[in-house]
Parts: structure tokens; sequence; C-alpha cells
């Protein structure tokens, strides 16, 4: 009678090899494909709720204190200027417009906040390049503005600041960026 010792299997072979590797990266490309969808959506959302809470804390300040309040965009916020053309330039910056001239000047007007620029790669453009609103929180003409999270256009959103001085979202929107 002959004796058979069945030796154990160790390890794995290259076809199973192959195939684990191959399942893992389908899986990590599902992966970071939806996550980086969700992360642009996730930046659009928090810049709605960002944008709309500053332009209801600028209305609030006006109306408080009596005096316009101004909200641009400007390259070196802090000193003396006008603000930019568009809000991709510079700095968010608030502002008690004290003089009425509607540009800041750091020895009349009062800087009231400055927000960071905008999350790499995404972009804002705007109808208008202020919002300025008076002593009764009211703005004389209706900015809106479009966020691009990114250069595909998929989840663009739309803002509005309406005469009362309030900010609507106008949720997704095929509106671009771009010029």
């Amino acid at each position: 009678m002959k004796n058979h010792h069945f030796t154990k299997q160790r390890g794995f072979t290259l076809i199973e090899l192959m195939v684990t590797i191959a399942i893992a990266a389908i899986l990590l490309g599902i992966a970071l494909f939806n996550t980086t969808q969700m992360t642009n959506k996730e930046k659009a959302n928090n810049f709605a709720i960002e944008f709309k809470r500053q332009v209801k804390f600028a209305r609030a300040k006006a109306m408080t204190t009596g005096d316009p309040v101004i909200m641009c965009a400007m390259e070196n916020p802090g000193s003396d200027g006008a603000c930019a053309a568009d809000w991709m330039t510079g700095t968010i910056i608030m502002f008690s417009d004290i003089d009425n001239n509607g540009s800041f000047e750091k020895d009349n007007d009062i800087l009231l906040r400055s927000l960071s620029s905008l999350v790499s790669n995404s972009k804002l453009k705007a109808s208008s390049s202020t919002i300025r609103f008076d002593e009764k929180g009211q703005v004389g003409a209706t900015p809106s503005f479009v966020y691009c999270p990114s250069s595909d256009n998929k989840y663009n959103i739309k803002l509005q600041v309406i005469l009362g001085g309030t900010i609507r979202d106008l949720g997704k929107t095929t509106d671009t960026c771009d010029s």
C-alpha cells in the first residue's frame, strides 16, 4: 500500500492574484468617480450656504448701522481702492461705505469682513460687480450669481439677490461661468 502524502497548497496562483487585483482596480475606480462627483456637489452646496450667510450679514449690518454696506471683490482687501470688475479677482469683502462713494477708504470706511477666496478650480460669475445695501437693507439692482465648482458645469448653481435685499437659491442651473 502506497502512502500518499497530500501537500497543503500555500499562497495564491498567478491567476487568482490577477483576478483579485482586477476586481480591486474596478472597485477603486468606481469609488474615485463617485467621490469626485460628490465633492463637486458638496462644494456647490457649501458655497451657496456660506454666500447666503454673508449676504444676510451684510444686509443686517446695513439695517442696524444705517450706513450703506457694500459687498464686492477686491484685489488688496484692507487697502484703499475700488471694487474689482468681477468676483473672481482677489478676496470678497464687506464694508460700511460711510462716505457713500462706492469705494473703500481705510480712513473713512469700516471693513466688516474679508472672506477667503474661492475653492480651487471653482469660478463665480456675477451680473454686477457689487451688492450695495441701503439703510433699509434693500438693494437697487438684483444681481445674480452662478457658482461653478468644476469645469464640467455639472453642479453649477445660481443665486439671486432680490430688491428686498434677501438672497434666493435658484438651485442647479445650466448657466456657465465662462464668458
